[in-house]
């Protein structure tokens, strides 16, 4: 069965390698693997119960399924020799002691809507889990929360794309039922995010992240940092490097990060740990997010094409489970079927 998939963001990325896993045929379709897309400046979050203020619960319930996939995905790219850091030790949620109500607020929301609330959730002192932040005193640990290392996750299912399907990087001009620039295909999935704005509805919210190296900071756990204006969010990677995030606009402008940006995102992780000063700045990055009119994924199927956008902030959080369901589709495995049998 030849398949074609149009973007090698994380969600094309993982498809194809799906898609190879059972033993399709694949071409993905990408001009630039070179460019920095969205899925590179993500942080990797795989944090559904910290998503669950603002999205509904089939965000939060394909995050679930998704924190059962992802461990699978990198055991899986790790037998193949790819270094993959990944860690589920949960988030901690915090906040200063002027927006102690954004907290509480927080609290009582995941609280409602929770079924199982206190499997997921704690109430701890933050220097029981991290003892340099010991000005904080309230907490919440969102227990099941996980993260990957978005730029080894990528690398590590581009490799397998080339090694075992094909990269086509021609220039796409045309998309439809079984079809790509006019080579035809058993069935094509067009996951290009943002370009595919003229046949779904669309809008760009940019994010911006910084990557730090910071040898004084200890910092085990994903943290957020409740504010009545952001939430900023600090992801501990290997070697003392942290992730810095919180910016979220409406625009599709993926130019450079502005100084304001910059300056709140820095003096919030310093008025989180005092070592992030003498920090190192490695790099500042943008990327501009597709996100549909009700921040919901979408996926879009007709005969011999299946549409997957949408996934707003939630790539890495989302694209396991919702490639799952695009591959069980009925119309997808009737083809399948078809080929099987000749």
């Amino acid at each position: 069965m030849k398949i074609a998939i149009v973007g090698a963001g994380i969600c094309g990325s993982v498809l194809a390698y799906e898609c190879i896993k059972r033993n399709l045929n694949v071409t993905v379709y990408e001009q630039d693997r070179q460019k920095q897309s969205c899925s590179y400046t993500a942080a990797g979050m795989l944090a559904p119960m910290a998503e669950l203020e603002s999205a509904n619960t089939n965000v939060y319930k394909l995050g679930l399924r998704s924190l059962v996939l992802w461990p699978v995905l990198v055991d899986e790219l790790t037998k193949l020799n790819h270094s993959i850091f990944y860690r589920d030790n949960g988030t901690l949620v915090l906040a200063h002691t002027q927006d102690t109500g954004s907290l509480a607020q927080f609290h009582s929301t995941l609280k409602r809507k929770l079924d199982d609330f206190d499997d997921c959730v704690s109430s701890v002192s933050a220097s029981s889990l991290e003892p340099e932040l010991k000005h904080f005193n309230h907490a919440l640990h969102l227990k099941k929360e996980a993260q990957v290392d978005s730029h080894q996750v990528l690398t590590a299912l581009h490799s397998v794309i080339a090694q075992q399907g094909e990269f086509n990087h021609s220039h796409v001009h045309t998309i439809g039922s079984h079809e790509v620039n006019g080579d035809y295909y058993d069935w094509v999935f067009d996951c290009r995010g943002l370009a595919a704005k003229d046949q779904l509805s669309l809008y760009g919210v940019r994010g911006e992240r910084i990557l730090l190296h910071a040898p004084e900071v200890n910092l085990q756990h994903m943290i957020r940092v409740m504010h009545p204006k952001y939430k900023l969010y600090i992801v501990p990677r290997e070697d003392h490097h942290f992730i810095i995030g919180a910016t979220e606009i409406e625009s599709a402008d993926d130019g450079p990060m502005s100084v304001r940006s910059a300056l709140e995102l820095l003096t919030a992780a310093y008025s989180v740990h005092k070592g992030f000063a003498e920090a190192r700045i490695i790099r500042m990055d943008t990327g501009v997010r597709p996100t549909s009119l009700n921040h919901q994924p979408i996926v879009d199927v007709k005969e011999g094409l299946t549409r997957i956008n949408g996934l707003y902030r939630h790539g890495y959080l989302l694209s396991p489970a919702v490639i799952e369901q695009a591959l069980s589709d009925d119309l997808f495995q009737q083809k399948r079927q078809q080929r099987v049998n000749g």
